[in-house]
């Protein structure tokens, strides 16, 4: 405790072996009470999906009691670098020193603890990065994150209402090149590993099946987050390589794998999306278990565009993934942004 607030040292790697030890600590200083607490990642060099998950689940349920996390990130270290190009760097407050964190703690750094047990977490998707939420969902038009300017996105990531905002902004924001293509580099290899790993796994060992399904599909909305945000012109140029089907379907997975991220960060069982008859062979790898069709989600209290996206997300999952494998579903969009990431490392690089 320091200043009345618990301060949480996180581990030199967080990774899927210990990220549930930090989930399990969070969630107890949560439900003493604390609204607020720091997480100490200075002396941390690597960060998996898995931890930043972590990260943003307690964040977002600490958020709810008029908190937070605070996060002790060096400027120069590794871990802000992957906070940046993951886009978290603008969801959880990121502070230099510990003294920083303690000098703008909130009057609501501590909460009444509820009688019958520690409270729910609130019931808005608990693992969803903000890059990976579309901005200004309230209204049918949004402002630009460099200019200011009011414009309608055409894409749901779009933050920018020109190229050169988008450009201004990465060179103002993103700092070393070498270190930006470095980070990009990390997060495709991190997804390609994600989806890499699917054949080794068994489809009876649902626990372990779920988890890794879970993985591959949040690092793969995570890159194509990250790519149609900060780099859109390599985007682009990758998209037009392929006729007008081949993007269609592209275009319409990666849509549709938006709509099992977010399924799966309400909190909603993984098992509702999964063929339950294929999780029972003895041998089947989880690549060939099928997707699903579901009712279409409640919708009626989103605002316009928010209600637009969300009905194309879960129409693109409908029409491209239910009924086809997973190994199929991840095989194009994997391949995708592999070769867009890849084009945006060589952009960096040459500039």
């Amino acid at each position: 405790m320091a200043g009345g607030v618990p301060v949480v040292t996180a581990p030199a790697e967080i990774d899927l072996t210990n990220a549930g030890r930090l989930q399990a600590i969070l969630a107890e200083w949560h439900a003493r009470g604390h609204a607020t607490v720091a997480v100490d990642l200075t002396g941390t060099r690597f960060c998996d999906s898995a931890g930043l998950r972590v990260l943003v689940r307690a964040h977002q349920r600490a958020v709810g009691d008029g908190g937070g996390l605070r996060l002790v990130i060096p400027a120069d270290g590794p871990v802000a670098q992957i906070f940046t190009v993951t886009g978290l760097a603008g969801v959880i407050p990121r502070f230099a020193s510990l003294d920083q964190v303690l000098a703008q703690v909130p009057a609501t750094a501590t909460r009444p603890r509820r009688q019958g047990g520690p409270r729910e977490p609130p019931a808005a998707p608990a693992c969803l990065p903000a890059q990976d939420r579309e901005p200004g969902l309230a209204g049918e038009s949004r402002s630009c994150a460099q200019c200011g300017a009011v414009f309608v996105p055409q894409r749901e990531h779009a933050r920018f209402c020109t190229a050169g905002c988008r450009a201004a902004w990465n060179r103002e924001h993103l700092g070393d090149p070498a270190v930006e293509a470095s980070a990009l580099t990390w997060s495709v290899t991190a997804m390609s590993e994600a989806t890499g790993r699917l054949p080794m796994v068994k489809a009876w060992d649902q626990e372990r099946a779920f988890a890794a399904i879970g993985e591959a599909v949040w690092w793969i909305t995570m890159v194509d987050a990250t790519l149609v945000r900060h780099h859109a012109a390599s985007y682009d140029i990758a998209m037009a390589a392929h006729d007008p089907a081949e993007q269609r379907l592209i275009h319409e997975t990666l849509t549709g794998l938006r709509f099992v991220r977010n399924w799966i960060g309400r909190g909603a069982e993984f098992g509702e999306l999964i063929q339950a008859r294929t999780i029972t062979a003895d041998s089947r790898r989880i690549t060939g278990c099928t997707w699903k069709p579901v009712p279409e989600p409640p919708l009626a209290s989103l605002p316009g565009r928010a209600r637009a996206w969300e009905i194309s997300r879960y129409r693109a999952y409908q029409a491209h993934l239910a009924g086809h494998t997973i190994g199929e579903t991840f095989g194009p969009a994997v391949t995708f942004l592999a070769v867009t990431g890849t084009s945006a490392v060589t952009t960096i690089d040459a500039s």
